[in-house]
């Protein structure tokens, strides 16, 4: 027989009388909202404080993809510095003896592993967006075909079909 589940199902028991009662001993009067002339009145009023401190927020200006860019660099920073801190305290762990070698290298190579996708991830994100960003900046996509351009094919024939 457990004996935790059944501790934790008494305690519960005895304890839900005692919620519903704290809830229920606050009025109607301590729920609502104080009124809004109180509210008015209790704020201080100011002429030119209001519009300049409106004017103090700075508004927040949506990420470009240069700053997209550097938060990729940045996270794969991050992944790095996070993976040599964690090769650290396995390390320490095993000179300690808080853990055996075998269970030193399996950390170290889940840590490995998880690191590298994560690296990978944020490098082919990277990679894609900074290719889309040099794409868009660069000349227009409609320069004048030349001789051999992409979209002609050459085909030679390999051999001779005769027909008797």
């Amino acid at each position: 027989m457990n004996l935790k589940p059944i501790l934790a199902a008494v305690f519960l028991l005895a304890g839900a009388p005692r919620a519903t009662r704290a809830q229920s001993t606050q009025t109607a009067a301590e729920l609502e909202p104080p009124p809004l002339l109180k509210v008015v009145a209790a704020a201080p009023l100011t002429t030119g404080g209001g519009i300049s401190s409106v004017l103090a927020v700075k508004p927040e200006i949506p990420l470009g993809p240069n700053d997209v860019l550097t938060g990729y660099e940045n996270g794969m920073t991050a992944i790095a510095e996070r993976i040599s801190a964690e090769l650290a305290s396995i390390s320490q762990a095993v000179r300690l003896g808080h853990i055996t070698r075998d269970q030193a290298d399996y950390l170290t190579q889940q840590r490995y592993q998880l690191a590298v996708m994560q690296y990978q991830v944020l490098s082919t994100l990277h990679d894609s967006l900074a290719h889309d960003v040099a794409r868009a900046s660069g000349p227009s996509p409609r320069s004048p075909p030349d001789e051999r351009s992409p979209t002609t094919i050459e085909v030679e024939p390999r051999f001779q079909y005769q027909s008797q």
